[in-house]
Order: structure tokens, then C-alpha cells, then sequence
């Protein structure tokens, strides 16, 4: 059976859809964006504080899903222009480390709020017995 999460300490989604669903111990995550967690505001910076934002938006995701950015398996990354592959990855590799998930980087025409970054991420949850 799948479960719908809504954290708390992110913004109300904008549409009909979840911001995570698990299933059998994965999280499926939403797209994210560069939107301030308190205040829901779009944060249209560099790309390197884009992804920044982004990332820590999904780490608080995760945590309050019971996971956490170690257990990320998978993202999918979408960037406005291949010049911006170089400072997304700079931050990037910051928050992964020596044991990155799998991840496609794909160039997207138009991303939402008309930014350089969105990311979405699949991550595993432990098993408690």
C-alpha cells in the first residue's frame, strides 16, 4: 500500500500531487525547486544555491520520511542550459560524497518559476523491527 508524505517544515504543494510516496520501503520524490522553506518563496539565485536549497529541501524531506540523503538511490536532475552543469555539480558532489546515487542530468527547456534547477530523487527508508 502506498503512503502520501506532506512534511511539515516544507511548503503546501501547488498542484494535485504529493511532495513523497512510499511503497515498500522507497521514497519517490516529487520534483523539487529552489523554494525557501519558511517563507514558500521562490529563491531564483545561482545555480550553485539553487541546487543548494534544493538539496536541503530534500534532505528535510527525507528525514521526515524516516530516511536521509545517504540512502538516496537515484535523482534525476533537470538543468535550463548545459552551462550550468559545472556549478550544479560543484554543489552536488558537496552533499553525496564518495558514494553518489545513480543519477541522469537532463537539459529541459523550461523548468518551473523559470529557474536552472529542478531535482527529484528516490531513496530507500529502514526497516524498523
Amino acid at each position: 500500500m502506498k503512503k502520501c508524505i506532506q512534511s511539515t517544515r516544507l511548503p503546501a504543494p501547488v498542484g494535485p500531487y504529493s511532495q513523497a510516496v512510499y511503497h515498500k520501503g522507497l521514497l519517490y520524490l516529487s520534483g523539487q525547486i529552489s523554494i525557501d522553506a519558511k517563507t514558500g518563496a521562490i529563491m531564483k539565485t545561482d545555480v550553485g544555491e539553487q541546487t543548494r536549497r534544493i538539496l536541503e529541501n530534500i534532505k528535510m524531506l527525507l528525514e521526515d520520511a524516516g530516511s536521509g540523503l545517504d540512502k538516496v538511490l537515484k535523482c534525476t536532475i533537470f538543468l535550463s542550459s548545459i552551462d550550468a552543469f559545472d556549478s550544479f555539480n560543484a554543489v552536488y558532489g558537496e552533499y553525496f560524497g564518495d558514494q553518489p546515487p545513480a543519477r541522469i542530468t537532463v537539459v529541459a527547456q523550461k523548468i518551473f518559476g523559470d529557474l536552472d534547477v529542478e531535482m527529484d530523487a528516490i531513496a530507500y527508508v529502514e526497516e524498523t523491527q
